[in-house]
């Protein structure tokens, strides 16, 4: 009963993140772009993620031309940006299963089929387009992404994302690991979606891409898992290479929170500045410059 009761705190902390990560990324993008943001709902706009969760709540027939395979699809992408974010140690008396690295990689390919199935299923052809190159960003991103996890499974001879946090007290493993956290942020960008390689949904090409098509409550849980699977990615990079939890300077409950923000905010200021990439050229980058590297890890 106490175990779920915490689960069930940490899914609502979760979500209430994600939703104000959302106005942390336009406020920084407006202050960057020499605008204000939003700034009207609440002192600072501090409300506006509330007023966006009303709105899209309150709107009518949000189930209105959506078969039951995309609303399948837009369900299972959101029980699993959520559950994944459970896999991430904040403690050492919290859950903390000891294959945590295997179900995130069939977490990881649980959203690729997810993000498919929304896109395809849209009755739109901007929506199928950006299902499309979901399944074409896999092929560049996901497998990468699989043999970079593979590389850490080596460097660490376990499974458990403890490990690493113990690992990153030795500054020799953070120096031999640097181009390895180099390409493997690159590729946490490409399977999160992300610019420069936010494929799915490119706004300026496919409007929305996969998910043109929905609204109301569908559209905000579509938006909530992308938050989600920032701020997973963000705590990801944090525990495997800055560390995690356990605390240089401050407590493990402030140390943790800290670093993923840090880590959001670059990937944020990355969005502001970089332009969008191609898919051939992430596809060339992926297998003529990672897998070699990564495979290299692996044999030496």
């Amino acid at each position: 009963m106490i175990f779920a009761l915490r689960l069930l705190i940490h899914f609502l902390c979760c979500v209430v993140i994600a939703a104000y990560m959302s106005l942390i990324e336009r406020k920084l993008i407006g202050r960057i772009q020499m605008r204000i943001g939003p700034n009207n709902c609440g002192f600072g706009g501090i409300l506006q993620p509330i007023a966006d969760a009303f709105k899209l709540l309150f709107k009518r027939n949000p189930y209105a031309g959506h078969s039951k395979k995309a609303i399948f699809g837009v369900m299972l992408l959101f029980t699993i940006s959520l559950c994944q974010l459970t896999l991430i140690p904040i403690s050492n008396d919290v859950f903390n299963p000891k294959n945590e690295i295997l179900l995130i990689i069939i977490c990881h390919c649980i959203m690729v089929f997810s993000e498919v199935l929304i896109g395809t299923t849209s009755k739109s052809k901007y929506g199928i387009i950006g299902g499309n190159r979901s399944y074409i960003q896999n092929l560049g991103g996901h497998i990468t992404f699989i043999l970079a996890m593979i590389v850490m499974m080596s460097l660490s001879n376990s499974m458990n994302l403890s490990d690493f946090i113990k690992m990153d007290k030795d500054l020799m493993f953070l120096v031999k690991c640097i181009p390895l956290a180099v390409i493997f942020f690159i590729v946490l960008l490409i399977t999160g979606n992300r610019t420069p390689f936010d494929f799915t949904e490119a706004e300026s090409e496919i409007v929305s891409g996969a998910y043109v098509e929905y609204g109301g409550i569908l559209f905000a849980l579509i938006y909530l898992s992308d938050y989600l699977n920032l701020l997973f990615i963000s705590a990801l990079m944090t525990t495997i290479f800055l560390g995690g939890y356990d605390g240089y300077f401050l407590s493990p409950l402030i140390e943790l929170p800290l670093k993923t923000i840090l880590v959001i905010c670059f990937i944020i200021l990355i969005r502001a500045i970089l332009p969008r990439y191609t898919q051939d050229k992430m596809i060339k980058i992926s297998w003529l410059v990672f897998i070699p590297i990564l495979l290299a890890y692996i044999l030496f």
